[in-house]
């Protein structure tokens, strides 16, 4: 429409006549007309612009899982009914592969959000995170914390958010192998990995290997093939959550004080250490959800002493371990005092980090529980720690 007017409006440009004929009459009057019928149009359009559009309001606000895993969701927002009150996190809603949850936000108020993967997946726990810190219950399967109050006082602790921008009407989390309307099937594909089964890739496409595993499973569990894909997907994960049970490392804390734990492990081609779960007395965790036999698995932690610096826990050989030299179980990977998450484990300095030994794991079995008690920390801290 705009080229048409633009057209339209060149013929109508002033041009010098030096004597009037009826031929300019006539083509000024019907420019006159024209202009007064675009200037009526322009200011009715600008009229029914301020006007609200149903077809145009803003959507509501979905969150989407376009990864292979099952996702725990925690968002950060007023209330809806309340768009004046203050941000409160919440969490956590469980999202499959595939699937889409729709927010109760107030339209155009201040959202974040953050994801973690379902522990009910082998090989760790991922995140999607950004910059923005909110408080959150990591063992709870609900839970509501303030922005007022620090995560200490809510017994929480904190977690990195996404900004999200308000007039986003769809926020999704990927993997980079960007599975997009793949997701679902690439999810049924990580629950078979879970249960043990071969699945050469997680690929999200529906190949004969995908549909054989699929129907392996079936006839082992005695489920009928003429399932729906939903009741298939479940079946796999509650299959998976008993798995789990002997898969993976767990840390249990006997000692009088808490421990900060933290693992590292061997990714495909390079190590990777992370940390750190902290864990109460009486109480534990279970840092690496993959199964330890064949992996490199080394742990370390330290236990708080009030009015002291830390203590870490000793180096000294297990039962196990073939070897009776105690420097030949133990590896020394980066750490800092912050959370972390480090890939290169050379030069720890120059990255920020500082070095410390950590300790091998068994890997015979596919899980393994260990209780930490006073006894199992040396006085002395890593340097460059507390």
């Amino acid at each position: 429409m705009d080229v048409v007017h633009m057209g339209y409006l060149s013929s109508c440009l002033p041009i010098k006549v030096q004597v009037p004929s009826l031929r300019n009459l006539v083509k000024n009057t019907l420019c006159a007309t024209f202009m007064s019928a675009l200037i009526a149009q322009t200011a009715l359009a600008q009229e029914n612009a301020t006007l609200p559009n149903p077809s145009t309001a803003q959507r509501p606000w979905q969150v989407c899982n376009e990864t292979s895993f099952i996702l725990n969701i925690a968002t950060a927002s007023v209330n809806a009914q309340n768009p004046s009150s203050a941000i409160i996190a919440r969490g956590w809603e469980n999202l499959g592969a595939g699937k889409c949850l729709t927010m109760d936000v107030a339209k155009g108020t201040p959202r974040y959000v953050y994801a973690r993967s379902s522990n009910i997946h082998q090989g760790g726990i991922r995140e999607w995170k950004g910059r923005h810190p909110f408080c959150v219950a990591p063992m709870k399967k609900n839970f509501t914390a303030k922005t007022d109050q620090s995560c200490d006082a809510q017994d929480m602790r904190s977690a990195d958010f996404l900004r999200v921008v308000p007039t986003e009407e769809r926020t999704a989390f990927v993997e980079p192998a960007n599975y997009g309307k793949r997701a679902q099937t690439a999810g049924l594909q990580r629950l078979l990995l879970d249960n043990n089964y071969s699945i050469k890739r997680v690929d999200g496409r529906e190949g004969r290997r995908t549909s054989n595993t699929l129907n392996a499973f079936l006839k082992a569990e005695k489920l009928s093939s003429n399932l729906s894909l939903e009741a298939k997907l479940e079946a796999l994960k509650q299959k998976a959550i008993k798995k789990q049970i002997d898969i993976g490392l767990t840390i249990c804390n006997t000692a009088k004080s808490q421990i900060w734990s933290a693992v590292a492990y061997k990714e495909k081609h390079h190590w990777e250490a992370r940390g750190w779960w902290p864990i109460k007395p009486n109480n534990c965790v279970r840092p690496y959800a993959g199964s330890l036999k064949g992996q490199q698995l080394h742990v370390y932690a330290r236990l708080e002493v009030e009015g002291q610096t830390d203590r870490i826990l000793a180096l000294h050989a297990t039962p196990t371990e073939e070897s009776s030299n105690a420097k030949s179980s133990t590896k020394a990977f980066c750490i800092s005092e912050a959370s972390f998450s480090a890939v290169a484990h050379e030069f720890c300095q120059d990255q920020g980090y500082v070095s410390a030994r950590f300790k091998a794991m068994p890997n015979i079995q596919t899980g393994a529980t260990i209780s930490l008690g006073d006894i199992d920390f040396k006085k002395r801290a890593t340097n460059g720690l507390r």
